[in-house]
């Protein structure tokens, strides 16, 4: 058989093998690749179950250039052998393989959700040793439709219930779960379609686990009927994950520690880190405050940013820090993070510098077109009592002092959202 066929042997509907074409299609959902080649390669994080064995099965037909990854927690007795022999499996499979090993998780408290922190950790790693961009996962519509019960359980948010995503992004790495939408007895079908075994673990039997219990108890009209449920909270999640990509797209971030928008965002916890972000501070304001502000917009200092209209330079609103709020100057010395929003470089060897707020010495820098208290927040160098540079400004920085910078590189940035848009969720079985 040409190793680019997946034979398809329904046996009722839903329940057949998947084909070659119908598992392009999904992936075609993603978006474009890198070229197929080994300098591009897609990952794929391979329990030996048969839910990501089978995944790791269909995109080897569907691409040359892969990755597995087999991760050996050590939580049992045995399980360095079956992660061995998963990596016999897919070996045999054609697709190159490495075994990532787990240490000193054995008695943790919230084991469950330990040894998976641990294992999305150690799989970042190595996909980042490998040039690899894109994990896919072997999460199945059985999956969804527990992960939403256990959610609506715990009385989870709108957000929440909407459950796990086709894609998630981080700022190194894109998790896909092409098989949302696929019963997990036709991922068993692939493989016994094509004679492949695959690793029953012990732990999916155990009722100690919540998702165990849900599962047992869970038949294929129940599965769907969740699966519609919480494809209608997906829909939800996804207008608002567009609507914040189309408020982050129309805002301005200015070096000197600003931003401009043309209006506040709907979603209080995204104006929250920005604010964060603006403000160095550690915490956002409370979610109430930002909602009541966002109802009815107006200028406001709070948590140590100032909220005001842009007036003459723009429509809408400027975030800045609020130059009272900040702390006493700080003597200069290299990687200096001053009020958590400007990192130093290149620090000159001069005794008796230090840094502080620009404060009330920026009216001697107005001709600069940045807002007045903009101007007061902005890092300056100090000897003593007198302001002796400005470095964000480009004013009073020496020749002498090759590579010295103050950039604004604050403690929360928007790329680091846990929320980003989201592909369309199906709640087809």
């Amino acid at each position: 058989m040409p190793e680019d066929e997946i034979v398809d042997r329904p046996s009722h509907p839903g329940a057949g093998a998947i084909a070659a074409g119908e598992f392009a299609a999904l992936m075609q959902g993603f978006g474009a690749f890198p070229c197929d080649e080994p300098r591009f390669p897609l990952g794929v994080a391979v329990s030996g179950g048969a839910d990501s064995l089978c995944l790791a099965w269909l995109l080897r037909r569907w691409r040359r250039s892969l990755r597995a990854f087999v991760v050996d927690h050590g939580l049992r007795e045995g399980s360095a052998a079956e992660a061995a022999l998963t990596a016999s499996r897919l070996e045999a499979l054609d697709i190159p393989v490495s075994v990532l090993c787990i240490q000193a998780l054995d008695g943790t408290r919230r084991l469950q959700e330990t040894a998976r922190a641990a294992r999305y950790q150690i799989l970042a790693e190595a996909c980042a040793a490998h040039g690899i961009l894109d994990l896919a996962l072997g999460h199945h519509a059985g999956d969804q439709a527990e992960t939403f019960l256990m959610r609506k359980a715990r009385g989870s948010t709108p957000y929440g219930l909407a459950s796990m995503a086709l894609s998630r992004e981080t700022p190194h790495l894109r998790y896909l779960r092409p098989l949302l939408s696929i019963a997990p007895e036709r991922l068993r079908a692939t493989l016994q379609a094509q004679d492949i075994e695959w690793v029953e673990d012990p732990s999916n039997q155990k009722r100690c686990f919540e998702r165990v219990r849900i599962r047992q108890y869970m038949n294929a009209a129940t599965r769907c009927e969740t699966l519609v449920e919480a494809g209608i909270y997906g829909a939800l999640r996804n207008r608002r994950s567009e609507a914040a990509a189309r408020w982050l797209a129309s805002i301005r971030l200015d070096p000197a520690g600003y931003a401009v928008m043309a209006a506040l965002p709907d979603d209080p916890a995204l104006l929250g880190q920005l604010w964060q972000m603006i403000s160095g501070a550690t915490y956002p304001p409370s979610p109430s405050d930002l909602a009541g502000l966002i109802a009815s917009p107006r200028a406001m200092t709070h948590s140590g940013g100032i909220l005001f209209k842009a007036g003459r330079y723009g429509e809408g609103w400027i975030l800045a820090r609020e130059a009272a709020a900040i702390r006493a100057q700080s003597a200069l010395y290299q990687g200096l993070w001053w009020d958590r929003r400007f990192k130093v470089r290149g620090a000159p060897m001069q005794p008796g510098l230090s840094v502080g707020a620009l404060g009330p010495e920026s009216r001697r820098y107005r001709h600069h077109p940045l807002p007045s208290r903009v101007l007061a927040a902005v890092p300056a160098l100090w000897r003593g009592g007198s302001v002796v540079g400005v470095p964000t400004l480009g004013e009073g920085i020496s020749r002498d002092w090759p590579g010295f910078e103050v950039a604004f590189e604050p403690a929360v940035s928007l790329s680091d959202r846990s929320r980003w848009p989201d592909y369309r969720e199906t709640v087809k079985t």
